[in-house]
């Protein structure tokens, strides 16, 4: 008798773990598909100096190019200037990114001190040509339910005017 109770109990605990594993499974294919939305630097902007520090704010336009509004909870980002990353910044005051827009987002990011001094050290070698590559990356931070996504744009800032 004692035996048939060992095995009962054995078939249920392994039935139980097979249950749990089916409705784990289950809800990760319940993740929503999302299109990843798109960044783009709109323009940079010196704000008032702090001590030692230059905050410089980033008007950035987030679209989103699904079909519902993305909530965000929090957003890190790196501004790179000739693979230096010199700008950088985290923020959770940011707007709700509607359906099929575009939103305009602005953040303020300080400034790598070292990271400008190699970049200095790099212009003061290979000279300042006609335009500077820069890259934004980001992590966007959603709700609980959605995954973090990250975003790169990169791009080309013309310094010389064309004649």
């Amino acid at each position: 008798m004692a035996k048939i109770s060992s095995n009962l109990s054995l078939v249920w605990t392994r039935l139980f773990f097979i249950t749990v594993c089916l409705l784990l499974a289950s809800c990760a294919s319940l993740q929503p598909k999302l299109e990843q939305p798109t960044v783009k630097v709109a323009g940079l902007q010196l704000l008032p100096a702090q001590g030692f520090t230059q905050p410089i704010e980033v008007s950035l336009l987030i679209a989103n190019p699904n079909d519902r509004d993305l909530s965000l909870r929090g957003i890190s980002y790196t501004v790179g200037i000739e693979n230096f990353d010199v700008l950088s910044g985290v923020s959770n005051e940011l707007p709700l990114l509607t359906a099929y827009k575009e939103t305009p987002v602005k953040v303020v990011v300080s400034a790598n001190v070292i990271q400008l001094v190699r970049l200095l050290e790099h212009f003061s070698r290979t000279g300042v040509r006609e335009e500077v590559n820069y890259n934004f990356s980001a992590k966007l931070d959603f709700s609980a339910w959605l995954p973090a996504l990250r975003v790169n744009e990169k791009g080309a800032i013309p310094l010389a005017t064309k004649k």
